[in-house]
């Protein structure tokens, strides 16, 4: 920011209180004179490099009489253009963000400054959250009410708690659905393989798909038998959310109630223990596993 010499200071105030001081509010630097009705646009932990430099930068005077009735000021453009008269404009993806595409900036970021990095406007999945708090289906976008699934007594994904959404998802636009960081498949079932389940490999050991037997590579297992290579592996393997929910559940290990079998809403009826479980879903009858 920059850096006002006492003499300035004083002659300032001697020309507000009507002083002596031959100076008049021109002689003194512009964002000073706005800080005096405006400082709530400085109270910030992150300071917009703009902001701090000077506020011409992003505004202009439009000639008339400022404080008044009408705005003595407006922004020298529009959003998002104003924006890329510095930031450089996002290359086309082809999955862009809702928000990118509008050319919203400023739903997700403060112009001005933030507690938060990147000017955010909240904490990143607050900020998610205020708008992924009901479901939205159209032509070309869908997503489910997400804050259903993360809050209350709901128990959410460790990697939500850890890194916030953007642990798995892109702000801006990716090259892969859903904003998704990694490969992370849209059918139900698929030949398994680490590559198409990239996303979940960011945090999970591979052994927990590679390994047949394991002590330590997954917690579903039955004594050493690796029961989500049981489940997972082969031609047709399953995808990861027909048993969990990614973003959270009711039960332990994001362990889904129902999960959907054609127009079926089919029961997991999971029951967890201290060194296992038991489930009986549809596709068999029930059966449990014990890690000793």
């Amino acid at each position: 920011m920059k850096v006002l010499l006492l003499t300035d200071i004083v002659i300032f105030l001697l020309s507000i209180l009507g002083g002596t001081g031959s100076a008049v509010v021109s002689d003194v630097p512009q964002e000073m004179v706005c800080a005096e009705c405006h400082s709530d646009r400085l109270e910030y932990d992150v300071i917009h490099y703009p902001v701090e430099d000077a506020c011409d930068n992003c505004h202009e005077a439009t000639g008339a009489e400022h404080p008044g009735e009408i705005k003595g000021f407006k922004l020298m453009d529009s959003t998002p253009e104003l924006c890329f008269c510095c930031h450089e404009e996002t290359a086309p993806n082809d999955h862009p963000h809702i928000p990118v595409v509008k050319g919203s900036c400023l739903d997700c970021h403060n112009a001005h400054g933030s507690s938060e990095l990147v000017l955010l406007k909240s904490p990143d999945h607050e900020l998610c959250l205020s708008c992924h708090n009901k479901s939205y289906s159209s032509d070309s976008f869908e997503t489910v009410n997400i804050r259903r699934l993360v809050k209350g007594k709901m128990l959410p994904h460790s990697a939500i708690d850890g890194g916030g959404c953007l642990a798995c998802h892109q702000a801006h636009g990716s090259g892969l659905r859903k904003l998704l960081v990694e490969l992370y498949p849209a059918d139900d079932y698929l030949p398994a393989g680490t590559g198409e389940f990239g996303l979940c490999f960011l945090c999970h050991d591979t052994d927990l798909l590679e390994a047949e037997k394991t002590e330590w590579g997954t917690n579903f297992r039955n004594g050493k038998q690796n029961l989500h290579q049981l489940h997972i592996k082969g031609d047709k393997g399953r995808n990861c959310r027909m048993c969990h929910n990614l973003h959270g559940s009711e039960q332990k290990f994001l362990i889904e109630k129902q999960v959907g079998f054609g127009n079926w809403e089919m029961n997991m009826n999971f029951i967890p223990e201290e060194q296992g479980g038991s489930c009986q879903p549809g596709c068999h009858g029930k059966l449990s596993y014990s890690r000793q």
